[in-house]
């Protein structure tokens, strides 16, 4: 019998999903801003750092994601990756320059942008062991709750970043970080929260790159989520310009943007998780990119901001789908690693980064932001079309076999 730990874990993974949505809705949105409008970056030199950044942190996520499964206590790698994460975003902070920007971002955040997927995977792998009936409940709920940080970070990020100084956002971030390293201490603490999960042992005579085989579909899926994803990037890196410059909005605007969209996704997730026991997650994800490119292109030809807002509805019912139904997708990837499945979710996001990254650099080189937002709408729906396609067999209702497992 799994003995009863001494801490309420719940309530403290709870407080670190919390957190961690605090890193991301802290600074994702003003990313673009602090890098080219307030520090002078050229949008060229910006998104080469960051994607040497996502080049560097596919690396790093699937090292740790095999690491993961090998090692006795996943909880250490989650405690590194958060203390990168206040060494990353504190060094922005106290040292607002091209040059810190340049390291945190290149150099340090890869480290901490796995914090994230390893969360996840200790999340999964603990209540496989003590809850296993609700161990997929338990990470929708907990996905659920960074959602809540989105919901409440934003505006507040962009009344700060307004009234005070838009590098405030980064202290929120590196405080929020040093939250999490002090959870996953404190667990460390108590000897009952280290779970593992045994790996399948390889077949003999197999390389070990053999590991990382994937079926085809699942592969056109991986693709096809990359390819979404980088079409979200486009829009979180190109949006806040484009509100500031086209639309005449204010860095509080930007943050409400965020919140609302944030607001919409919570219920929505609800939704989604209802839609899993009848629908194909393949099918859900498929929808959700054509969702985002009809909001992205009509966001491209809006004028004002009364009418952005109104937009954001399918904006956060996109998002929701590629925010949480890609979990629970991409962990049963590699079947018996959850770790290393996990880590896909990194490697998405990074892949993602360092496409949109490239993009938005070659897209709005003449600082035209909606065309940026045109190519994007077109992104999304050619990876909608390679997670169709690559998946066709699987498209539609859920069959009784898979309902069953």
């Amino acid at each position: 019998m799994t003995a009863r730990p001494r801490l309420p874990v719940t309530a403290l993974l709870g407080t670190n999903m919390f957190f961690s949505g605090v890193t991301y809705a802290a600074t994702m949105p003003y990313a673009s801003l602090v890098g080219v409008d307030t520090l002078g970056m050229s949008p060229g030199w910006f998104a080469s750092v960051m994607s040497v950044g996502a080049v560097l942190g596919t690396f790093v996520s699937l090292g740790l994601g095999y690491l993961s499964d090998k090692l006795p206590d996943r909880r250490l790698l989650v405690l590194i990756t958060a203390l990168a994460g206040v060494v990353g975003h504190g060094m922005i902070y106290l040292w607002p320059t091209q040059l810190s920007f340049m390291i945190a971002m290149a150099v340090v955040m890869p480290l901490a942008g796995a914090c994230y997927g390893q969360c996840f995977a200790y999340v999964r792998v603990y209540y496989v062991r003590h809850m296993p009936a609700r161990a997929d409940f338990m990470v929708t709920a907990l996905r659920t709750v960074f959602t809540l940080a989105w919901i409440i970070v934003p505006p507040v990020a962009g009344w700060v970043a307004a009234q005070f100084s838009i590098f405030n956002v980064f202290l929120m971030s590196s405080l929020s970080y040093a939250v999490m390293g002090g959870i996953f201490a404190l667990l460390i603490s108590d000897k009952t929260t280290a779970v593992q999960m045994p790996a399948p042992a390889r077949a003999e005579g197999a390389s070990l790159l053999s590991t990382f085989a994937l079926p085809l579909g699942t592969l056109a899926g991986l693709l096809g989520l990359i390819v979404m994803t980088a079409a979200m990037r486009i829009l979180t890196f190109t949006v806040s310009l484009f509100i500031v410059t086209d639309l005449g909005g204010t860095l509080t605007d930007v943050g409400f943007y965020a919140g609302i969209t944030a607001a919409v996704e919570a219920p929505c997730m609800l939704l989604l998780a209802y839609l899993t026991t009848k629908l194909s997650k393949e099918t859900l994800l498929a929808s959700a990119g054509i969702v985002m490119a009809v909001f992205i292109g009509l966001a491209s030809i809006l004028t004002s901001m009364t009418a952005l807002y109104w937009l954001l509805i399918l904006n956060g019912l996109g998002t929701a789908a590629l925010m949480s139904v890609n979990i629970p997708y991409l962990q049963d990837a590699i079947k018996g690693r959850v770790g290393l499945s996990t880590s896909l979710m990194d490697v998405v996001a990074i892949a993602a980064n360092l496409l949109g990254a490239t993009a938005f650099g070659l897209l709005t080189s003449g600082g035209n932001y909606r065309f940026a937002l045109m190519v994007a709408a077109g992104v999304s729906v050619a990876g909608a079309a390679i997670m169709a396609f690559g998946n066709l067999s699987r498209l539609g209702e859920l069959r009784q076999v898979e309902q069953a497992g």
